[in-house]
């Protein structure tokens, strides 16, 4: 029996939209020198054609926001098919619209109505990808409501640790805050490019200029520092944010995120994205309020409990309040404990290194050790008992009761 040739797969399948002008579109594709958009009615069509004919790009309309239920579909069929590439387009181009669109695996995002340079722009970025979608790492963000918790420390330590495993893992470390020393202090680097360059060149976010704005450490750690001078710099909005990450995320195995304690947008961006959550307290009243707190913004901003990890830094067997009534009036376990070494961590900082380079012996070492496998799904030590005089349970709980 003689095999019929199979019709090759559709360089480009977009949905239509109001705003997604076919001449336009077109026009771009011949720029290029490809054949003209195969078109589908809605979303959800678009979805099974990402699933039936597995086209190089996708163009698919993003809802205001991100929710509707045929965009998680499409989001969802977009994950199974790792060679498909996708690039989403939206009328409006504000904060939640785009952290929808990187969340579901968009590679590029455009504003409608675009002209036909703006559309030949990004479907040529995209080609740039080439073959199979890169593989995802995994994003870390330490984020704790209050500042002196500790947060950048175990940010630096966890990054480290990461970067040790005999896996030869490629770790980035990027320091989105905004207020306290900074990466940059912390491990005495002098980078020439900084987030600064990335906020002032938005259009122009690609792997090379990212990756060149980078410093490489010793330890194996590559750093995104923070702007030098915050008060001649623009912040970085949503969208740019994302978008840094996004493109850390394909080329290291692990992305560890120190944030502001404020929820600014680059901070949004960074717990959207991240696979996993760090939330650093400490067993005093003012921080696990904090930590209260913290935790029910995170369920308002529809972050599954899994998605978070309580982390309690700094603990000693001085601690007043025991680690079975912060359980309590968190309303969850604590995952990860960590020793408390503060000479050690403030004499790192004065050399500009690394706790684990500076102290290896440091009690912090063995908590960040464990910190590190029970995000890659290794084996963990058990929470140490530290041994804790008792905070009187009664008057505790009307401390959080309080709002």
């Amino acid at each position: 029996m003689v095999s019929l040739p199979q019709p090759a797969a559709p360089t480009i399948v977009a949905a239509r939209g109001d705003d997604l002008s076919p001449a336009v579109l077109d026009a771009a594709l011949t720029t290029l020198g490809l054949p003209a958009a195969t078109w589908v009615d809605d979303v959800p069509a678009l979805t099974h054609a990402t699933a039936s004919l597995a086209p190089r790009i996708v163009i698919v309309p993003v809802p205001v926001g991100g929710s509707s239920a045929a965009f998680a579909a499409f989001a969802a069929e977009l994950r199974r098919q790792s060679g498909v590439r996708a690039i989403g387009v939206a009328s409006v181009k504000d904060g939640d619209t785009v952290l929808a669109a990187m969340r579901a695996g968009v590679h590029e995002f455009v504003v409608l109505p675009a002209d036909d340079a703006a559309l030949r722009d990004a479907i040529q970025r995209v080609l740039l990808l080439g073959g199979p979608a890169p593989s995802r790492g995994r994003i870390f963000t330490v984020y704790s409501a209050k500042g002196g918790l500790g947060g950048s420390t175990l940010s630096l330590s966890l990054a480290w640790t990461l970067a040790q495993r005999p896996d030869g893992a490629r770790v980035a470390l990027v320091d989105f805050t905004t207020t306290g020393a900074g990466v940059r202090v912390m491990l005495d680097l002098t980078p020439v490019y900084d987030l600064g360059s990335i906020a002032s060149r938005t259009t122009a976010l690609d792997r090379e200029f990212i990756r060149s704005c980078m410093v490489s450490h010793t330890a194996g750690v590559e750093v995104l520092a923070a702007a030098e001078e915050l008060d001649a710099t623009e912040p970085l909005n949503a969208e740019t944010a994302a978008r840094v990450l996004e493109v850390l995320r394909q080329e290291f195995d692990f992305v560890v995120v120190d944030v502001d304690h404020h929820f600014a947008d680059q901070t949004i961006a960074a717990l959207d994205l991240a696979d996993r959550i760090l939330l650093v307290s400490q067993l005093d009243v003012s921080a696990l309020r904090s930590a209260q707190r913290t935790l029910g913004i995170f369920t308002r901003l529809g972050y599954a409990r899994e998605k978070v990890a309580v982390v309690v830094n700094r603990r000693t067997d001085r601690d007043r309040i025991a680690l079975g009534d912060a359980e309590q009036v968190l309303g969850r376990k604590v995952d990860i404990s960590v020793p408390n070494d503060y000479a050690s961590c403030a004499d790192a900082i004065t050399f500009g290194r690394f706790v684990q380079e500076h102290a290896p012996q440091s009690p912090l070492v063995e908590g960040v050790a464990d910190m590190a496998a029970m995000l890659t799904g290794e084996a963990v030590t058990a929470i140490r008992s530290a041994p804790a005089a008792s905070s009187g349970g009664s008057r505790l709980a009307r401390l959080f009761a309080r709002r």
